[in-house]
């Protein structure tokens, strides 16, 4: 199977994620967060396994249900992105981060204390 339209969707989604354009949100799952669109949301969510961590991807319809769902082993099949070097779990990984960032409001935190302490 190919993952191209896959990989663009983590691109895009890390573009504007970087940008500030989308508002993540936390899920029920821990360590999960999720971005709503009119029709469908994404999800990427951290999974621990002692040794390693990994990052899934899903997409899910306007009922909740899971219509595709992909982590780096899928995605570095063709390549990491640009086929440079590195892996599309370094990028899954800053995807994660950033939502969990986003979600959790952590700039506003920082700013709040930094305004109660300057």
């Amino acid at each position: 199977m190919n993952y191209e339209r896959q990989k663009r969707l983590v691109e895009r989604l890390l573009d504007r994620t970087r940008a500030g354009e989308l508002s993540w949100q936390e899920s029920i799952r821990p360590d999960t967060f999720q971005v709503a669109f009119p029709n469908n949301s994404v999800l990427i969510r951290s999974i621990d396994d002692g040794r390693f961590t990994d990052f899934h991807v899903s997409i899910a319809d306007s009922t909740g249900r899971v219509v595709d769902g992909f982590g780096k082993d899928q995605l570095d099949r063709d390549g990491p992105p640009g086929s440079g070097s590195g892996s599309w779990s370094r990028v899954l990984g800053e995807l994660h981060a950033l939502a969990r960032r986003s979600a959790l409001r952590a700039d506003e935190a920082i700013d709040n204390i930094l305004v109660e302490i300057d």
